[in-house]
């Protein structure tokens, strides 16, 4: 009988996670330009108040919100957080690596927001804040983000609008290498007060 509810229960677990959608992210400093110094890195949903009705969810859409003309009141955000990476759908944990951040779970990425906000210090002195923002355009029931390559600037926001995206295993695999990124003002940056928001 233990054997039949065992069975049972691992293959409802089964089920559950093959139906649910996924996320995951990876972010991470380019190890060449960061001089050794520690960096807290920080992530937070957004989402805009009107959002494309979800649809097929297994559809390949591409949203046609113009996410670099939302302004601050246009948007709804979650808090920050900076502990990400959660259980894995094999069950299996994966450790943050230095100077990074992975975050993974049931979440349809469909028309979020993703913000992270990089905090780094320089002797006896915190630097501003530097931020990277990606709207996520492109439909998939499973999505997988690596922002690789990031050099610290402070005061900046890199806005992601064009990433290199593939699709493979029903999952839509989002790419973007920031190694030449210069970024914007973060005065100048259109929705300014979510990212200072906590």
């Amino acid at each position: 009988m233990k054997a039949v509810f065992l069975s049972c229960f691992l293959l409802l677990r089964l089920y559950s996670s093959a139906q649910s959608p996924y996320l995951s992210v990876l972010l991470e400093m380019d190890p060449a330009r960061t001089d050794g110094n520690r960096y807290k890195i920080e992530m937070k949903i957004c989402e805009p108040l009107k959002m494309t009705a979800a649809g097929d969810w297994f559809s390949k859409d591409t949203s046609a919100i113009e996410f670099a003309s939302l302004k601050s009141a246009d948007i709804n955000c979650a808090a920050w957080f900076d502990k990400g990476m959660l259980e894995l759908l094999s069950g299996q944990k994966e450790d943050t690596p230095f100077n990074g951040f992975r975050f993974g779970n049931q979440v349809f990425a469909f028309e979020k927001i993703l913000m992270f906000k990089i905090t780094g210090w320089s002797p006896g002195n915190r630097q501003p804040d530097m931020y990277v923002v990606l709207p996520v355009k492109y439909k998939s029931f499973r999505t997988k983000i690596d922002i690789l390559g990031i050099g610290f600037l402070p005061g900046k926001v890199v806005f992601i609008s064009e990433p290199d995206i593939s699709y493979d295993d029903h999952k839509l695999n989002i790419s973007a290498f920031l190694e030449d990124a210069k970024g914007t003002d973060l005065k100048d940056f259109s929705f300014r007060e979510a990212l200072e928001a906590h």
